[in-house]
């Protein structure tokens, strides 16, 4: 039961409990029969209570709440018709019901911050790491590499000969090809342009291209060619989360898994485009559990924290844009992570683009 269903279920019980108890207060007024009092008070409660489940923390109290009135008005009833003063006792029970519930919800609500606490501090955490990795980059490479040509061209400009400043020219163009190609590397990663200009399916080629090209490792992309234009069906959000996801899937696969090869693929159906990241590594031997992947526990081994962060970061993504993240892994078998993304409806007439099967051999 989701969204509006399960609010039309609980609008409904609240209000048959409040109409019940409303007649059991009318008639405990107006002096009426005990037995029909008994009954509507023990019919109220009935509603409110189901209803409970239904709400959210704070609602769900104030269900709790109203079903326990309408219990204590019931006991009120059968201590009169009974004449039994010894079962006023069972008012402890309502209330033992509010104090079970109220300290229910506050654990959940203590929870829920710790899971949200970890939520952020995993994000902060990633892209601190991002920010150091950069500042390293930059530092011990573009730095270094433009100190260098400041050191050849000086040097050659005090040695005055034209040989002297033919080589200093070259090494320095070298140096600088070299820059240009890093920096290209660094604003990749910040934000891939060729995802604005030419779209998801050419970004996730170009990500693969150059993931193969960094560490060694064979990374296919599987599109069939008549859903190379697929991406027009998601807004520029949803394409840069999917891509993101896969990013972060082939960085723990390569870090992590250590395969030989890395096989990305991408189905588009009606209403739903599923992409997978295929690998031959290691495996896990415990996959962590979807539900669980926002909080990670403390006493995680190093290596295994850092996967599980760079998975909780996966999901948290996969929910903005409404998507379905699976993880499937088999000891020294591999892991597939499958994202299912779903799709604007298709506009009319609009063209097919064609293409190719984009694999990195």
């Amino acid at each position: 039961m989701r969204g509006p269903r399960r609010s039309r279920w609980g609008l409904a019980l609240q209000v048959a409990g409040t109409c019940l108890l409303a007649a059991a207060a009318a008639l405990e007024i107006t002096d009426q029969p005990l037995p029909s009092e008994l009954a509507l008070s023990l019919a109220a409660a009935t509603p409110y209570l189901a209803a409970a489940p239904l709400y959210t923390a704070g609602r769900r109290t104030w269900m709790v709440v109203a079903g326990a009135i309408a219990l204590m008005l019931a006991v009120a009833s059968l201590v009169r018709i009974t004449e039994q003063p010894l079962l006023n006792a069972l008012h402890v029970l309502p209330l033992l019901l509010v104090a079970y519930t109220a300290s229910t919800i506050r654990s959940a609500t203590q929870r829920d911050r710790g899971l949200q606490r970890e939520r952020v501090r995993a994000r902060h955490d990633g892209a601190e790491r991002e920010r150091r990795r950069w500042a390293r980059e930059l530092h011990d490479d573009t730095l270094q590499e433009l100190g260098a040509v400041q050191v050849v061209l000086s040097a050659a400009a005090a040695d005055g000969r034209p040989e002297a400043m033919r080589s200093a020219i070259e090494q320095a163009r070298s140096l600088v090809g070299n820059q240009i190609t890093s920096l290209r590397h660094l604003i990749t990663d910040l934000r891939p342009l060729v995802l604005d200009e030419l779209g998801l399916c050419a970004a996730l080629e170009a990500l693969c291209r150059r993931t193969s090209e960094t560490f060694g490792i064979r990374v296919d992309l599987r599109i069939d060619p008549q859903d190379t234009g697929i991406g027009d069906r998601l807004t520029s959000e949803a394409q840069a989360h999917v891509y993101r996801i896969v990013q972060e899937a082939l960085t723990n696969a390569v870090k992590h898994a250590q395969p030989t090869r890395i096989t990305v693929g991408m189905e588009a159906g009606r209403h739903v485009m599923t992409l997978t990241v295929t690998d031959d590594g290691q495996g896990m031997s415990q996959p962590p559990d979807s539900r669980r992947w926002p909080a990670l526990r403390a006493a995680t081994p190093p290596a295994s924290t850092v996967r599980g962060v760079g998975l909780s970061a996966m999901h948290e993504r996969a929910d903005l844009i409404d998507a379905r993240l699976t993880l499937r892994s088999v000891p020294g078998k591999g892991t597939t992570i499958i994202l299912r993304v779903p799709l604007a409806p298709r506009r009319e007439g609009h063209a097919q683009l064609s293409g190719g099967d984009f694999g990195t051999e």
